[in-house]
């Protein structure tokens, strides 16, 4: 069983660990940086990389789970765990795909983990 306290602790370490990262990046455009820095770069570059191609499929899980039918939404028993997907995205589709996978993006594999989960509490009947 996870500790939410530690989850927290990742979360927000892995947060700032990625605007660090994205200032790298924009800093990196504006001016050169020494050569033993550039093998920095190139790691700052696969991370964020990772984290996209994670937020990408944390996008594409919200977008199936939003187009269930309602009647497999509302059968859920109440003392299921509230997660992400079920409780602290907006209603808009769209608008929960661009906040679902940004959270993921910067939050990383946690998050994708949260987002999974939630998913397998209610799978697709096909």
């Amino acid at each position: 069983m996870p500790r939410p306290t530690f989850d927290k602790a990742v979360k927000v370490i892995s947060t700032a660990l990625i605007f660090g990262a994205i200032a790298l990046c924009l800093l990196h455009t504006i001016t050169l940086f020494p050569p033993f820095l550039e093998s920095t770069f190139s790691v700052v570059q696969v991370v964020l990389l990772i984290h996209a191609v994670e937020g990408a499929i944390a996008a594409v899980l919200i977008f199936l789970y939003r187009q269930r039918p309602k009647s497999t939404l509302d059968s859920d028993p109440p003392e299921q765990p509230q997660s992400l997907l079920t409780e602290h995205l907006p209603s808009s589709t769209p608008l929960a795909i661009i906040k679902g996978g940004l959270y993921v993006f910067f939050v990383g594999t946690v998050g994708l983990s949260e987002i999974i989960k939630a998913f397998n509490q209610h799978p697709i009947d096909a």
